[in-house]
């Protein structure tokens, strides 16, 4: 088929029709014509059908053609100018949209930060008496007054823990994480862990392990908060470990760097989820009637202090099986 201009217009012989350069007749005529040329193996255009048999002039073909191509141009510029002008509306609509999402996140943020603040002070004062209970500085407790004024300082504790995250969180999301770095023995922190940890274990007779082979291994890093994170992802383990379970803290020297990670036999975690895990106020099991407990805070905090040190949370996971994280920390720096 010869490239001309008509291939550009489509509906030529409607066009024509409708102009009153072509009547009816003619157009059916051609269109017969055209059928049975391709019935025969070739495709000729309408307009030089109609050329054909005499039923319009070239000029006037011409400038039929000219005069659609010229209107197709123009639609195809006005559809243009609509479209970009639609893009720019959603544009604006989407920048108003996200302008009020960031106003309510920071007004979230700052009212998380404002009630934390607020319940640190009675919290203070609760933990204090309690103290002074359990001290018999009011008088001596009976076994029973005893036991119950240790449940609330258990539950004292928790509720401070779960005040500070809040904290944290809210200065993670309007500044950054402040890191403080040293030089520690990471294998006495994990120890710690360990030993922080023991009792929870024991009461599901879950096995908690430090595998480390190093007698002392030296990281340089924000102990404070790396300790917060190795916790964390301990207590995580012990709260998604059945009875029964392992759970273990390992240490391990790399090049120039320090690995750890907490692994369990656990409920283990979908790959799908890795991502989600992370994000705040998330809880893998996020229904009315779920059976653990915590804010939802933790993995985003571990995530936010560990990438404040340069390094990244890594999570390995079979669901049923168990799972893994890992982060890696910088060794001591070595004096040339």
């Amino acid at each position: 088929m010869a490239l001309t201009p008509e291939i550009l217009v489509p509906r030529l012989g409607d066009t024509l029709v409708e102009q009153g350069l072509l009547t009816e007749d003619q157009l059916i005529s051609a269109l017969q014509a055209q059928k049975t040329a391709r019935i025969k193996g070739t495709a000729p255009l309408i307009g030089q059908l109609l050329l054909e048999m005499g039923f319009i002039d070239r000029p006037t073909l011409d400038q039929a053609v000219t005069n659609q191509i010229l209107k197709l141009q123009n639609a195809l510029q006005q559809s243009n100018q609509t479209l970009e002008r639609r893009v720019q509306e959603r544009t604006a609509e989407l920048e108003k949209a996200y302008q009020k999402l960031s106003e309510l996140t920071k007004l979230k943020v700052n009212f998380i930060s404002n009630i934390s603040h607020e319940l640190r002070t009675p919290m203070t004062h609760v933990k204090g008496y309690i103290d002074l209970l359990l001290n018999d500085d009011f008088g001596a407790l009976n076994v029973d007054q005893f036991q119950a004024v240790e449940v609330l300082k258990r539950a004292s504790e928790r509720l401070g823990r779960l005040i500070d995250d809040l904290i944290l969180f809210s200065t993670a999301e309007t500044s950054s994480i402040q890191i403080n770095k040293e030089n520690f023995d990471i294998r006495l922190v994990a120890a710690e862990v360990i030993a922080r940890n023991t009792s929870p274990a024991n009461q599901k007779n879950i096995r908690l392990w430090l595998d480390c082979n190093e007698e002392r291994l030296q990281a340089f890093a924000d102990s404070d908060r790396i300790r917060w994170v190795v916790n964390q992802l301990v207590e995580n383990a012990l709260k998604y470990t059945q009875m029964d379970g392992e759970v273990f803290l390992r240490l391990t020297r790399g090049p120039a760097e320090v690995v750890v990670s907490v692994s369990d036999s656990g409920i283990g975690i979908d790959p799908s989820q890795f991502e989600e895990i992370f994000e705040p106020f998330h809880q893998l099991d996020g229904s009315s009637t779920r059976k653990q407990g915590g804010t939802g805070l933790g993995l985003t905090l571990a995530k936010k202090i560990v990438e404040a040190h340069g390094s990244k949370i890594f999570v390995t996971s079979t669901p049923g099986k168990g799972s893994k994280f890992e982060f890696r920390l910088k060794e001591k720096p070595r004096l040339d």
